[in-house]
């Protein structure tokens, strides 16, 4: 499959150069200027999910990379991956680019997809969800954590011949993938939990401290449960998520069980631990603590976290 990459960022590099590795031409779209940095690759530290056990090693990208994006037909997929409310910028260049390629949005969605569907019809476009994460280190290493699975799924929750092809190219890159019959609602259910997370942890002062501490996993609990009766005043029927299933038992028993699967699952572990990005994770729970008070839902632990999120102090993790 001849795959077409928008940036290099976190997301983006680790499941292309996953793909490349799995034998698909794949190519990052840079802005003009910005290619030259990737003359001699990226560097990239990674926890490694994939096969029996998790794998810690070194290796080398030697990505390639395109500062144009006019039409170009001979592109199979454009994978895209950027912070959920960077996404409204890029549709104009889709739509004028993009050519015949099919779109997966490959991250997260909170506000719906009205904004999409007014660039792109929903027969250009699928929606998915990474499960990696990390970061760049000062000498420019991508120090990155890949699982083994992915999300994937059509808007309509039927299984197109697209479908297939994608889930068939990840596939070849050693990632199972779970298609998602509601790809919409799982995305919102996985927005609300994060968004009680990362409350919480912003309290702990960060995720490794959240991560030690049943009593601080608990708020999450709590917090993450608030934020999915948000969800279900947007209709999302929660008990049909698996993800959500910790949020719906005690909060004490829920919290040594996530507990629990951090002290044995490391890829995860590691990609809350290196997320970074105040700026998103602050995004993440104003917009899920906005939505709940324009649908006036009582929400008074999580709202107990704001002061938290929005003056953090963090200590280094």
């Amino acid at each position: 499959m001849n795959i077409l990459v928008i940036g290099t960022g976190v997301i983006g590099t680790i499941y292309g150069m996953a793909l490349s590795n799995a034998g698909h031409q794949v190519t990052h779209y840079v802005r003009p200027g910005k290619g030259q940095q990737f003359t001699n690759g990226i560097r990239v530290h990674i926890l490694d999910g994939r096969g029996k056990k998790p794998h810690e090693y070194e290796t080398h990208y030697d990505l390639k990379v395109t500062e144009t994006l006019a039409s170009q037909p001979d592109y199979d997929l454009i994978l895209v991956s950027v912070r959920h409310y960077q996404l409204p910028a890029l549709l104009p260049l889709l739509r004028e680019h993009a050519g015949q390629a099919d779109i997966l949005f490959f991250n997260g969605n909170w506000q719906g997809l009205d904004e999409i569907d007014a660039c792109l019809p929903r027969s250009r476009y699928l929606w998915g969800f990474p499960v990696a994460g990390g970061g760049y280190t000062p000498d420019s290493t991508l120090n990155a954590a890949l699982l083994d699975e992915i999300r994937l799924g059509e808007i309509d929750g039927q299984e197109t011949p697209r479908l297939q092809r994608i889930k068939a190219a990840f596939e070849s890159a050693e990632l199972k993938v779970d298609v998602q019959a509601n790809i919409l609602h799982w995305l919102w259910v996985h927005f609300a939990i994060n968004s009680g997370v990362i409350g919480a942890a912003f309290k702990a002062g960060g995720a490794r401290a959240l991560l030690n501490s049943i009593p601080r996993l608990r708020e999450a609990i709590l917090a993450g449960r608030e934020a999915l009766e948000v969800c279900k005043r947007r209709g999302v029927k929660i008990a049909d998520f698996e993800d959500a299933r910790s949020f719906s038992q005690p909060a004490w028993l829920g919290a040594v069980a996530i507990w629990a699967m951090m002290k044995t699952n490391l890829p995860a572990r590691r990609i809350m631990e290196t997320h970074t990005a105040v700026d998103e994770l602050q995004a993440i729970f104003s917009d899920v603590r906005t939505t709940g008070e324009q649908l006036q839902v009582s929400m008074p632990y999580f709202q107990s976290l704001r002061a938290y999120v929005e003056s953090p102090r963090l200590v280094s993790d």
